[in-house]
């Protein structure tokens, strides 16, 4: 299928963020993550057509990190077409950034009942410093089985590191199947099952952010390895229908 008609543009262009598409998340989320999300220019601001989200090493609000998360939950949400992001990643142990989308029935239908896509998410650990991992997942709530079900897939760049340059970043939703990019090309693609359509056939908003992991050991930040701060520079997201 030809997604060819614009339907959402961000470029930044601005001199500040835009209320209007952008809402923000505040404090601790989610995932036992150590960073608090602000609404503090100095963790997200636009500046020369780029989206920064910054993250920080602070005392702030009683964590030691502070980061960004903005989302079009009640904003901007679709549901089937081609969405990318052109961006330049943070990289340093322990950071955790993502663009994703959720389903529109969130925060009144829980997760994973709600759906989640991961476009694309990068966990840095210290033996990852040089790896150019990219993880593309779905999440949904399996009524086969009745829990939580997953499909994880990964794209590794054939040498450097994916906070190197600028990339783009996309994702093709179809009725029946759903197609992960990479600099335009189409990486990975996972047909959308009976057991999956509750969660992916239902418009969907979208978020980028930067978190700092806390799944183990060697993935959480420290002092010693975590040089901070780190940017997250987008410079477009762009959907077609």
């Amino acid at each position: 299928m030809a997604f060819d008609k614009l339907v959402f543009e961000e470029h930044f262009d601005g001199d500040t963020i835009n209320r209007d598409v952008w809402d923000y998340e505040i404090g601790f989320i989610r995932n036992h993550e150590p960073q608090y999300y602000t609404d503090r220019p100095c963790n997200a601001y636009v500046q020369d057509s780029l989206l920064h989200i910054v993250t920080r090493r602070e005392d702030y609000e009683g964590a030691r990190y502070t980061s960004a998360s903005l989302n079009t939950l009640g904003r901007f949400r679709f549901r089937y077409g081609r969405i990318e992001m052109r961006a330049k990643l943070p990289w340093s142990r322990g950071l955790w950034p993502a663009f994703w989308m959720m389903g529109e029935n969130f925060p009144v239908v829980d997760w994973p009942h709600c759906g989640e896509i991961d476009i694309m998410e990068i966990f840095c650990t210290k033996e990852e410093y040089t790896n150019g991992k990219l993880t593309m997942s779905l999440h949904w709530q399996s009524e086969e089985k009745d829990s939580h079900d997953r499909v994880i897939r990964s794209y590794q760049l054939p040498q450097g590191k994916l906070a190197d340059d600028f990339h783009t970043y996309g994702l093709e939703w179809e009725e029946n199947e759903l197609r992960w990019c990479f600099d335009g090309e189409v990486k990975h693609a996972v047909p959308i099952t009976e057991d999956m359509k509750g969660c992916f056939n239902k418009p969907h908003f979208f978020l980028v952010n930067t978190a700092l992991c806390d799944h183990n050991e060697e993935r959480r930040p420290n002092e010693e390895d975590t040089v901070l701060p780190q940017e997250f520079l987008i410079d477009y997201i762009r959907v077609y229908q």
